[in-house]
């Protein structure tokens, strides 16, 4: 469950930093606490109205058990030559390609999910290795219609 900390720090998040952004689809994890989060984004924000909410297998991963080792042995730290880290990067990358090829043209999208599993997919997406993310923190990329650029790092 989110806190009422993390709520106030999401909202807060989306009135400075979501605002007038045009939003066009909100992607988040299938956990509830991403869609908490996504929710108290577009409450900041106050603009998400037009926003198409969805979930996406993408944002996950089904080798959580690999994932919670992994946590524990490097943290959020990405370290590529692992394996988990290339099967991972590539399947993340694969399902988001393809979601993101089935977007309307000019679409703009906010995609919620988790670290270090945000990191893994920026990795797989552009091929850059980013410092780990913390709460209501991430990146903006850009896409061309076949690759992604990671165009900034969004820290707090």
């Amino acid at each position: 469950m989110f806190s009422l900390e993390g709520i106030k720090l999401a909202r807060n998040v989306g009135a400075e930093q979501m605002s007038g952004k045009n939003y066009t689809h909100v992607l988040t994890s299938t956990f509830f606490r991403t869609m908490q989060t996504a929710c108290a984004f577009a409450e900041g924000a106050g603009d998400f109205t037009v926003a198409r909410f969805d979930t996406s297998e993408a944002l996950n991963s089904e080798e959580m058990k690999e994932w919670g080792a992994y946590i524990k042995l490097h943290g959020a730290r990405l370290v590529q030559s692992e394996d988990l880290i290339v099967e991972e990067s590539g399947r993340m990358a694969d399902g988001f390609q393809a979601l993101c090829s089935r977007l309307p043209e000019n679409a703009r999208m906010l995609a919620v999910g988790h670290a270090p599993l945000l990191e893994c997919l920026v990795f797989g997406l552009t091929g850059a290795v980013i410092d780990p993310l913390h709460e209501c923190e991430g990146v903006i990329l850009d896409y061309d219609g076949s690759k992604f650029v990671l165009v900034e790092e969004i820290r707090l």
